[in-house]
């Protein structure tokens, strides 16, 4: 089964490093207070329970005999995407994202169970990132935000956004055949 992954197109690779630009997409995003792994284990659990079902899409109910209504909601499965995003918002305040399918828009997407979870547009953008393999804990983070800013440095290009971590495997993926990367907008 093939996983969806966001839309862009290369316009600079050096090594590790590139900067893309990104075809526009929706996130839903979740707000979570605490340590960079529990905060991350968390949001990943809120956002995969919406799209494996805990969500409310508004079914429209056939016209039968007799004629009655019904109002109501049904599960609504939305298919998995890569990568699974995180960034720092302030403090021990973090932000995770989960891009949604392309075949959704913000008027199409069923809502949310849960409260936690808001929907945001990203517009088409530029973004600088640095690709690496591993288990992505916070001291791997750090080092690799460190080598993107110094490459932004040397390069000239001045970051917009807060550094993104991304993670595009399962957790049962060993830590060499790992694909992650900190993505930056630019």
């Amino acid at each position: 089964m093939a996983i969806e992954k966001p839309k862009y197109t290369v316009l600079k690779k050096e090594g590790k490093f590139e900067i893309r630009e990104y075809e526009d997409q929706i996130l839903a995003e979740v707000e979570i207070e605490g340590e960079w792994g529990a905060v991350l284990n968390r949001g990943f659990r809120i956002l995969a329970g919406y799209i494996f079902g805990a969500n409310r899409a508004k079914a429209k109910i056939a016209m039968t005999a007799p004629v009655t209504e019904q109002r109501g909601y049904q599960k609504e499965r939305i298919p998995m995407t890569a990568p699974v995003t995180a960034s720092k918002v302030s403090g021990k305040r973090h932000k995770i994202s989960f891009m949604m399918p392309s075949k959704y828009t913000m008027d199409t997407l069923p809502e949310p169970d849960s409260e936690e979870i808001t929907f945001r547009k990203l517009e088409k953008h530029k973004a600088a990132i640095i690709r690496f393999s591993g288990y992505l804990r916070e001291k791997l983070l750090e080092k690799k935000s460190e080598e993107l800013k110094h490459w932004l440095n040397k390069e000239g290009v001045t970051a917009t956004s807060e550094f993104i971590s991304a993670q595009y495997n399962p957790p049962w993926i060993p830590g060499l055949f790992r694909r992650n990367e900190i993505i930056v907008h630019i």
